[in-house]
């Protein structure tokens, strides 16, 4: 067992390098071909896997407007760290992705500072939460699970779709990336009659839907602004695998620490990050994506597996199901006063 572990760990490594090198020239691509750094928002930067992802970017030469929760110092240690790795000048917008509100606010205020200065060329979203608490309203009264997993995503990227559409480059694509759980999850076969999980609510009801909502509302938005704008964006929803991170850090003491001793035997936040950035890269150079639309050719959704392949989209992957998970983010977004104008 040990030398089986041994030999797919230098497989892996050696894939790792080799992917490392291939970012690597795509980089030298994409900063050539423009007077700035690309510019990519990446929310959840403060921890795990957010952090990864913010962090190669900038390694990459990318200006990263990172966002998250602030602590004392936070902030400013996550910068500097930004700025030793490379690109720049980076940027920081405290948001708590709890409240719909904060996260209309957080979008608004980079809309206003960067829409207008060659727009944003990638979104990278990683916020979320592991527990295995029943349905819990935020102050805004909806669940917490499904308002880090679908909500405040869906809020980020409807509002920050005019920015990604302005971006400076005319020979790349924008890119808005999910990190959650693409092509893993189960369908949530009571979308129409409790959307909310109001009634119905379980750990994988709970799990279920936000996967299950992500592929329906990601490949809506993207076929919608694909079809009706001139400049495409592309919209992957990627599942990371197993990650040394801080994952379950609000799990119950035994179950976090059966989780912490597991854990080192995933792959690192940096690791992960590679394979994650890998559709970013290559829409910023220009370069078709290693994978497939799961849907409708070449305008919807990308599913993203943890090595960066293309996976697919549930069996109850249908216009039914979409326009109705459509129609309840909407009508979610809109009791925080947000307007999706796709």
């Amino acid at each position: 067992n040990q030398r089986r572990h041994q030999m797919k760990l230098r497989k892996t490594m050696t894939i790792l390098a080799s992917l490392k090198t291939e970012h690597q020239t795509l980089a030298s691509k994409i900063t050539s071909n423009g007077t700035k750094n690309p510019t990519a928002v990446v929310v959840g930067a403060t921890n795990g896997i957010g952090k990864g992802c913010a962090k190669t970017l900038a390694s990459y030469g990318y200006n990263v407007i990172a966002v998250g929760r602030n602590k004392p110092g936070r902030s400013e240690s996550l910068l500097k760290e930004l700025r030793d790795a490379g690109g720049g000048p980076h940027d920081f917008r405290t948001c708590d992705c709890f409240s719909l509100k904060e996260v209309k606010e957080c979008a608004s205020s980079i809309t206003a500072d960067y829409g207008a200065k060659g727009g944003i060329d990638a979104l990278v979203m990683t916020q979320g939460m592991a527990t295995i608490q029943g349905f819990t309203p935020t102050k805004e009264g909806n669940d917490e699970k499904l308002t880090l997993h679908v909500w405040s995503r869906a809020a980020f990227a409807g509002l920050l779709l005019p920015s990604l559409l302005a971006s400076s480059s005319s020979t790349s694509c924008p890119v808005v990336l999910s990190v959650l759980s693409g092509g893993i999850h189960s369908p949530y076969t009571k979308y129409a009659t409790d959307p909310e999980l109001k009634s119905n609510y379980s750990i994988k009801n709970a799990a279920d839907g936000a996967g299950y909502y992500s592929d329906l509302f990601f490949d809506k938005l993207s076929i919608l602004s694909n079809t009706k704008n001139d400049s495409k964006v592309h919209f992957v929803h990627a599942a990371p695998g197993f990650v040394n991170s801080n994952w379950g850090t609000e799990m119950p003491f035994l179950l976090r620490g059966m989780i912490r001793c597991l854990q080192p035997l995933g792959k690192s936040t940096m690791e992960c990050a590679e394979y994650m950035m890998d559709p970013i890269l290559r829409g910023n150079a220009g370069d078709d994506l290693k994978m497939k639309p799961a849907t409708d050719g070449d305008n919807g959704i990308y599913i993203m597996k943890e090595d960066s392949t293309g996976g697919k989209v549930t069996k109850d992957h249908t216009e039914d199901a979409m326009s109705s998970v459509w129609k309840t983010t909407c009508e979610v977004l809109k009791r925080a006063g947000i307007d999706l104008n796709v």
